[in-house]
């Protein structure tokens, strides 16, 4: 939903009313409605569901009047991609600058003013409290508090849900459940540090974090040529046996992952113009081929040509191929609701 081709004055109204029915009665204002202008989009995963807005500043308030009127009974957790905004919660101020993290819960009053004089961008991920191994109210200590989404857990869900709202794939049915499934194990694993309550985390949650923090430290550290099981355990304070464990969900072995993952590297960089006066050796040793045919052996096994050939043949502007990690650390967003 987007308000640019409708009337100037009409923008505003529209969008409040979209937002009422389709996120939760608010009380919406304006300071300037004649320069306001608003884009939304949404997924559904399974109970997760996932919106995308882009407004120009905004206040709302939602009232223990608006609470008895209607109430989804969710929490709304908020990650701020461009622009400033603050939330009021149970007493709490969050005050959020870009990639910063945040929670709400729909039953509770709040107030929220995002955007100031400019636009801002915001991802929000509305699930039910039931999904969580934790009681509401152990939760709500939570709610306005600013999260880092710049590195840790906090990291990891940021980078998910922007890929998710960069994607263009659509989701549906069991696809779309395991993705929802995906993102609540990293909101679990997060609220449970912050709640020094990690063992109510249950064990299957727990290991499908780990491999995921596994996964996004070994991209990282790709260019490393000391990077091995051996290093990865011990980055993560594990046994070199637990760590191929994690991987047999993959059915695949961590040395085959690492593999797989410089290959996707020289492959992209194979296809960008801007790196095509780069030597193909110069690309395999940068991440971690240092013999050149043995590169091209691999390359050729993985992608049916050799690099040189690739080359010629995807040397354009598509370099923007998914790789098995992008997959691993959250997925997509453009999906509509399952059938």
């Amino acid at each position: 939903m987007s308000t640019d081709g409708l009337p100037v004055a009409d923008r505003f109204e529209v969008w409040r009313e979209h937002v009422l029915r389709t996120v939760e009665p608010v009380t919406i204002t304006c300071d300037d409605p004649a320069r306001f202008t608003a884009r939304f989009s949404t997924m559904v995963l399974g109970p997760v569901r996932i919106s995308a807005h882009t407004v120009s500043g905004l206040a709302g308030q939602r009232t223990p009047r608006l609470i008895r009127r209607s109430d989804p009974e969710t929490f709304q957790l908020v990650l701020t991609m461009r622009g400033r905004a603050t939330l009021v919660q149970d007493q709490r101020v969050a005050e959020l600058g870009p990639s910063d993290l945040t929670l709400y819960h729909t039953s509770r009053p709040y107030r929220w003013l995002a955007g100031g004089h400019e636009s801002s961008d915001a991802l929000l991920m509305s699930f039910p409290g039931a999904l969580l191994p934790f009681a509401r109210h152990q939760v709500e200590r939570l709610t306005a508090t600013a999260f880092s989404g710049r590195d840790h857990i906090g990291g990891l869900l940021a980078n998910a849900l922007t890929t998710l709202a960069d994607d263009r794939t659509t989701y549906r049915g069991p696809d779309a459940v395991r993705l929802g499934t995906v993102l609540m194990d990293l909101v679990t694993a997060l609220l449970a540090h912050r709640l020094d309550a990690e063992s109510v985390v249950s064990p299957a949650s727990a290991r499908r974090t780990l491999l995921m923090r596994i996964q996004a430290y070994i991209e990282r550290d790709l260019t490393n040529p000391r990077l091995s099981p051996a290093a990865i355990a011990a980055a993560h304070n594990i046994s070199i046996r637990t760590l191929h464990r994690l991987f047999t969900t993959e059915n695949v072995t961590v040395a085959a992952w690492i593999r797989a993952r410089r290959l996707d590297r020289c492959r992209r960089d194979l296809a960008d113009p801007a790196l095509a006066g780069r030597p193909v050796h110069a690309t395999a040793a940068r991440w971690g081929f240092p013999d050149a045919a043995g590169f091209t052996r691999a390359f050729r096994a993985a992608y049916g040509l050799n690099p040189v050939d690739y080359r010629a043949v995807h040397g354009r502007s598509n370099g923007n191929f998914s790789g098995p990690d992008e997959l691993s650390r959250a997925a997509p967003l453009r999906a509509t609701a399952p059938r």
